[in-house]
């Protein structure tokens, strides 16, 4: 029967936190090999390596007010099963300046892979912009996209490099749920072989919720 549900040893990675009060997250997707049965403990100290990286990578791209608070991960075990770890995060943004007003505003990561269908790429949006950052109220900055792009492809290069006991490789990359609109039997899991950052600001205008008039 068709899920939502990853291939067997991959595994979701939600990085959340918050911005005046309001939550953000990011979410990725890793294939693991392992040569065994994956313990609690390594998928523990994965979580804790694959937050830590996510911060070295990206804080330098968000403004202070941009609120780590915890890394969640769900590998999918073959049989079905499930194993959860919950790492909580700390810190801050550290990329000085003021942040842009608009509370919504990304910078924006495309994932390239060797796929391609409508719909585009996966994308991570970068919270917290600072207004050096930015050309205009439109675009980014050149010096600000090649730096992003420079901690993107390193954010990928260290992700790939994780292991921890049970855990041999990681592979950093997506999976596909979907087919011709309908669910697949079962999803499959592309590598993400580089990143682009675009050059537009993007919006996470959703995530500030509910129309409050």
């Amino acid at each position: 029967m068709a899920s939502r549900r990853g291939p067997d040893n991959s595994v979701k990675v939600a990085i959340t936190g918050t911005q005046a009060g309001v939550n953000w997250n990011n979410i990725f997707h890793c294939q693991l090999t392992t040569s065994s049965s994956i313990a609690q403990a390594d998928l523990d100290t994965w979580t804790t390596s694959f937050q830590a990286q996510y911060k070295t990578s990206f804080a330098p791209h968000s403004h202070s007010g941009i609120v780590y608070t915890l890394a969640k991960t769900v590998l999918y075990t073959p049989g079905g099963g499930e194993l959860i770890s919950s790492i909580t995060m700390t810190g801050n943004g550290t990329e000085a300046g003021t942040q842009i007003s608009d509370a919504s505003a990304a910078k924006v990561v495309s994932w390239l892979s060797t796929v391609y269908w409508r719909g585009g790429k996966p994308r991570t949006y970068i919270p917290g912009p600072v207004t050096a950052d930015t050309a205009n109220n439109v675009s980014l900055a050149g010096a600000e996209i090649t730096s992003l792009q420079t901690a993107a492809g390193g954010f990928r290069t260290a992700i790939n490099a994780l292991t921890a006991g049970t855990i041999t490789g990681t592979q950093l990359g997506f999976v596909s749920f979907f087919t011709g609109n309908a669910l697949r039997p079962t999803p499959l899991f592309f590598a993400i072989t580089g990143a682009k950052v675009h050059g537009r600001i993007g919006s996470q205008r959703r995530r500030l919720g509910r129309w409050i008039n």
